[in-house]
């Protein structure tokens, strides 16, 4: 019994070191400025994961970093986050901004809340023809909600 015991732990063990080795390789290149780097470490702290704490505040600041480098996943992440309040106060205009961002780099899911946004006027003023715009991108690329809203705009 206690050669088992002792062989799960020295398992899990090895397993929690090459996690946090992950981790600690994600950290160097986030500090280094690697935005992909970032965008990974946002998410770990997002998502409390590699044995992280769960860290909404860090998340954003590391996604933040990665959106003004360009990179589109973290721009929509910013996004969602600064939409929902997680991690960040509400800001919906800021939402926005990021929000296009992604979406113009086609990313689907952006594409459809960006749609979304300015059909209900959410960080910007109400325009249905850029929501129709952004909905038909997003059903294009597959996103089924797309085709259901625009099915009620129409």
């Amino acid at each position: 019994m206690h050669k088992t015991l002792f062989l799960i732990l020295v398992l899990f063990s090895s397993t929690v070191l090459a996690v946090s080795d992950q981790i600690q390789s994600l950290i160097v290149g986030a500090e280094q400025g690697e935005p992909w780097a970032q965008l990974n470490l946002g998410a770990a702290y997002d998502n409390g994961i590699g044995g992280l704490q769960e860290d909404p505040v860090k998340a954003v600041e590391w996604y933040r970093k990665s959106a003004q480098q360009g990179v589109a996943e973290a721009q929509f992440n910013l996004a969602h986050c600064l939409a929902t309040g997680r991690g960040s106060q509400q800001n919906y205009a800021e939402s926005f901004v990021w929000m296009e961002r992604a979406a113009i780099q086609n990313v689907p899911e952006a594409q459809f809340l960006l749609g979304v946004m300015y059909m209900d006027g959410v960080g910007i003023h109400s325009d249905e023809k850029m929501a129709r715009k952004w909905l038909e991108k997003a059903s294009k690329a597959g996103i089924e909600d797309a085709k259901t809203v625009l099915k009620r705009l129409n």
